[in-house]
């Protein structure tokens, strides 16, 4: 069954490798949106519909799941800060926090059948060699 697929952070090197890998081994469609405040235009397939704009801008973000039908969401978009977050709190709470949250709300509202959260693996701190796995504890060095 064809679906549609939502990739925040699509310019970036994950959500980009992401949408091509759909659009190459799939026949659902690719929505995408980015600020491009980290990632890049030219990573972005064309094939992909793209929005850009700010996750943390509440209106874009409904008027997006008004306009499509989304089925999965792949959530790739942060600020990686690893190293600085203390030093810019309120930053990370903004582009993290609020950006997430506008994307789970809408995603709750408009019957989003699966939401896939990405991090990285920062998480796993420096208690940790790669490879990691899943079954370790996180244990990020700072916020």
């Amino acid at each position: 069954m064809k679906k549609t697929i939502l990739i925040t952070g699509v310019g970036g090197l994950l959500g980009s490798r992401l949408a091509d890998w759909l659009l190459e081994n799939t026949e659902h469609d690719v929505i995408g949106v980015d600020d491009f405040s980290g990632g890049y235009i030219e990573n972005v397939n064309p094939l992909v519909k793209l929005y850009s704009f700010d996750l943390k801008e509440l209106k874009y973000v409904d008027d997006m799941f008004k306009e499509n039908t989304i089925d999965i969401v792949y959530h790739m978009a942060a600020y990686a800060a690893e190293g600085l977050s203390p030093f810019m709190r309120k930053h990370n709470y903004e582009n993290n926090l609020i950006a997430s949250t506008n994307l789970i709300t809408n995603s709750i509202k408009h019957n989003v059948e699966r939401f896939v959260f990405t991090s990285s693996m920062a998480v796993y701190g420096d208690k940790h060699t790669p490879p990691f796995n899943e079954d370790l504890l996180p244990s990020p060095i700072d916020p």
